[in-house]
């Protein structure tokens, strides 16, 4: 099987799982840049094929509107910058106390 026919067929599978339990509709199928410039897809099972070079060789994704791709970015966005966390200092060292047995020791 040529690398082609292999991946129109992962591609193929990945698509109807993704119909089969996303609730969202996919909006593209994001390919490696070398893999779409190798292949020339601009158009796989009614969705718009899309390069990305960030996607490693002979992987793709599904993309939609419920995907978590790219959720850091959103995430960096929403919350800000990054707040100095300061901690309390030691806890003082345990003091004996005249007619106390410390913790850990009985007298009897």
């Amino acid at each position: 099987m040529s690398l082609e026919a292999e991946m129109l067929a992962f591609i193929r599978a990945g698509v109807d799982h993704h119909n089969a339990t996303c609730p969202m509709p996919a909006r593209a199928i994001l390919l490696n840049s070398g893999n779409y410039e190798l292949f020339g897809w601009d158009e796989l099972f009614g969705l718009p094929v899309e390069p990305r070079d960030e996607i490693p060789p002979k992987r793709f994704r599904i993309d939609c509107p419920g995907s978590a791709y790219g959720i850091e970015e959103e995430i960096a966005e929403a919350v800000g910058e990054p707040l100095e966390v300061t901690t309390s200092p030691a806890a003082p060292a345990e003091v004996d106390l005249p007619g106390r047995a410390s913790r850990g020791a009985f007298r009897a």
